[in-house]
């Protein structure tokens, strides 16, 4: 009888050791329906505001809105993050710019319109002094 005696108690034991943890859980916590995550529209303007930071610890010239930022790059103001992607002047050189792109380097005529890992570039004015741009997602 000691056996039966020991297994019952065993089983009892790793029973009770599998529904305490859930004790723990009562169930009681209010359920407010908001999420822990952040909304499509909050990680946008997250975004645009690390955009925009970033932009004015570098001296950069960035203007965001959504999905879209202009940008202006020089020697003085060589390099930005934007829209989660490093951009850096390059140089001119024959009314071409270099820039370079995370870590790609591309070029983009004054008017030309240049893919660049996630970002599309539109080159707006290229000149010796300053390259001006859009840059927008896909």
């Amino acid at each position: 009888m000691g056996t039966r005696h020991s297994r019952r108690s065993a089983i009892v034991l790793a029973g009770g050791l599998l529904i305490a943890p859930l004790a723990a859980c009562s169930g009681a916590e209010e359920n407010t329906g908001s999420s822990v995550l952040p909304s499509a529209s909050e990680g946008v303007e997250s975004a645009t505001s690390a955009a925009a930071s970033a932009a004015e610890d570098a001296n950069a010239d960035v203007d965001c809105s959504g999905t879209s930022c202009t940008v202006s790059l020089s020697p003085d103001a060589a390099e930005v993050e934007v829209l989660g992607t490093r951009l850096a002047y390059e140089g001119v050189q024959d009314g071409e710019a270099t820039i370079a792109v995370g870590n790609r380097t591309v070029t983009c005529a004054e008017g030309e319109s240049v893919e660049a890992g996630p970002l599309t570039l539109e080159c707006t004015t290229v000149s010796e002094e300053s390259i001006s741009m859009t840059a927008s997602l896909g």
